[in-house]
């Protein structure tokens, strides 16, 4: 793993559906965590644990030597920072808002990522984009109860956290592409990312060693599961596709969250709220379709091209066109 290292697409989507499982199973732990300690506090400590975690593995394909180019030095600390801010945010917003709320809002960033990537890239997104853009505002605006005023702080929490994810997508996928270490990078970030919120979590938030022992068990699972081994394959999946279709498959998490939230807590949704999650859903679907094919095909388009080129390039079927066609 020293230099590049790709992964061909199927097993890419395949570690990329597991990330989402891992995610979607931490997204109740979130929550109950927040009853023990604070959320900058928690974010810290699941980081350092998937640090630990990885450091056997980094030690042991050569250490911590790995050197940026100087042109990626700004690309790592944008990679290191927008984790973070997503990690916190979502963090907070699982605080204020429900777990089944919180798994389906994160997961605009399904949306946002295209949509940043056309800033970033200067690509101009294709139809479906704007199509999956419009479903998702939708579906937000009804899982808020249908009024502006009703949209809570925690809800504002997850739309900051989707778009730091979609800005942190972004970034990994050209760090990992250009120096392919997946390992190195997810320990460095996580490494990173742990001393700055722990620090910044004891300055901040009350803690104390009873509540870090009720909050034990909890940040286990996100520090080893959901955190170490989730963003890991991330990481190493992101070598094998783009930004964009990562957000989209990662967009299945919602679903998991969700299921979690009801089987575990008790969480229930009303009929609007189910309406609005089902129309982020539909939005991550129509990213995921092949929607240029599907229009020419219903255009005819396909059946036209497919004719043409089944027709014979020979220069005498070209001369007998012509003739038929005087």
């Amino acid at each position: 793993m020293h230099g590049p290292v790709k992964m061909n697409r199927g097993k890419a989507n395949c570690a990329l559906l597991l990330t989402a499982m891992l995610w979607g199973g931490g997204n109740v732990a979130q929550q109950t965590v927040l009853q023990h300690i604070g959320p900058i506090s928690a974010v810290g400590l699941r980081c350092l644990i998937a640090a630990l975690v990885l450091l056997p593995f980094v030690w042991r394909i050569g250490g911590l030597n790995f050197q940026l180019r100087k042109y990626s030095n700004g690309l790592a600390v944008l990679t290191i920072c927008s984790f973070a801010s997503a990690l916190t945010f979502l963090q907070i917003g699982f605080g204020l808002t429900t777990v089944t709320n919180a798994s389906f809002l994160v997961n605009t960033a399904s949306v946002m990522t295209p949509l940043c990537c056309w800033f970033y890239f200067r690509r101009k997104p294709a139809t479906a984009v704007w199509v999956a853009a419009l479903a998702t505002l939708a579906g937000t605006g009804l899982m808020s109860g249908g009024s502006p005023s009703a949209f809570g702080s925690g809800d504002t929490f997850c739309l900051l956290s989707a778009f730091s994810y979609s800005i942190w997508m972004i970034c990994l996928s050209e760090l990992v592409k250009k120096h392919g270490n997946a390992l190195l990078i997810s320990f460095l970030q996580f490494l990173m990312t742990g001393i700055i919120c722990t620090i910044l979590g004891l300055a901040v938030e009350p803690i104390s060693s009873s509540g870090l022992i009720a909050a034990a068990p909890q940040l286990v699972w996100l520090g080893v599961f959901s955190t170490g081994l989730g963003y890991l394959l991330q990481a190493w999946a992101q070598s094998g596709t783009t930004a964009s279709e990562t957000s989209i498959i990662l967009s299945s998490e919602a679903i998991f969250g969700g299921l979690g939230g009801f089987l575990i807590i008790g969480e229930t949704l009303s009929s609007t709220a189910i309406a609005g999650a089902a129309f982020i859903l539909i939005g991550v679907i129509i990213m995921e379709l092949p929607f240029q094919k599907i229009v020419k095909i219903l255009s005819g388009q396909n059946y036209l091209q497919t004719q043409a080129s089944l027709r014979p390039k020979l220069p005498i079927y070209r001369s007998i066109v012509n003739r038929r066609s005087t």
